[in-house]
């Protein structure tokens, strides 16, 4: 590559990384440098080196939340799965394959005050939909907004209602790009529908699966405006980790403990991304 190339590349990425240093990596960094001093609107701040972290290791409300957080990424498979599956069925349609994409894509683009809204009324517990049906079916009622841990999966059911027409479109742009004539030739030597799902289209979709999986997870992690608008009223035990750092930061104005609690989320999310990859480039 030329000195022209990498200048004209640098300039270009300019603009983008600018924007990266001053509210990402900038923040970021005066978090983690927050988390270390007790913050007061009205006082000056004092260093307090570790105390906000071992307050977050005593806090039952923190291990409350982080077991939500982690009970709340098992909407990453089932999204993955739904979405991997209703991907090759929209694959096999031919004249109504852009009317099917269009109609799963609504959610996405629906705003997530309005689903909320929807889904709150879907779960009411003595007016909503899904009593209704299990009332008629099985004479009884489902606490969907105030018990537990039925007001998490609740959440869940919203975030994938939302999310997966975004991650359908994801893979089917996978399933576009394996070769027709891969398949092809498995169905010439008899290879039947699952023979080819676990020998062909998922190790050719290992790169669209890690992306899936590591967006649906680090979205799962900071879930928050779902909780806000579904369950406002939870007890913080319901509640997951960003929702308690808003608490901490917002309601209480206790900035450093929120930090804190935002440096926790980085690492879980962090963590969780690591994985993902190891695990799909070890299978290669």
């Amino acid at each position: 590559m030329s000195s022209f190339n990498k200048k004209l590349i640098l300039i270009f990425s300019l603009p983008g990384l600018t924007f990266l240093i001053l509210f990402s990596t900038i923040p970021a960094l005066m978090a983690f440098s927050i988390s270390f001093y007790k913050i007061s609107f009205f006082e000056e701040s004092q260093f307090t080196g570790l105390t906000n972290f071992i307050r977050l290791w005593k806090d039952k409300y923190f291990h409350y939340s982080l077991i939500n957080s982690l009970i709340y990424l098992l909407v990453t498979p089932v999204l993955a799965f739904i979405s991997l599956s209703l991907s090759m069925l929209v694959k096999e349609l031919k004249s109504t394959q852009q009317i099917f994409k269009t109609i799963y894509f609504i959610p996405v683009v629906t705003p997530i005050v309005i689903s909320g809204i929807i889904w709150r009324y879907i779960f009411n517990e003595d007016t909503g939909l899904m009593n209704y049906i299990f009332n008629s079916l099985f004479n009884s009622k489902i606490h969907w907004l105030s018990g537990y841990p039925e007001n998490v999966f609740s959440v869940m059911i919203l975030t994938i209602w939302r999310g997966f027409g975004y991650y359908l479109i994801i893979f089917f742009a996978g399933l576009m790009a394996i070769s027709k004539e891969i398949e092809e030739a498995a169905i010439l030597d008899g290879a039947g529908f699952f023979k080819r799902m676990f020998y062909i289209i998922i190790p050719q979709l290992k790169p669209t699966l890690t992306l899936v999986f590591v967006l649906s997870g680090t979205a799962a992690i900071k879930l928050f405006t779902e909780l806000y608008i579904l369950i406002p009223g939870a007890p913080l035990s319901h509640k997951t980790l960003v929702y308690y750092l808003y608490v901490q930061a917002f309601e209480r104005f206790d900035l450093s403990y929120g930090s804190t609690i935002g440096i926790m989320v980085f690492l879980l999310t962090l963590g969780f991304s690591f994985i993902n990859i190891k695990l799909i480039e070890r299978e290669k």
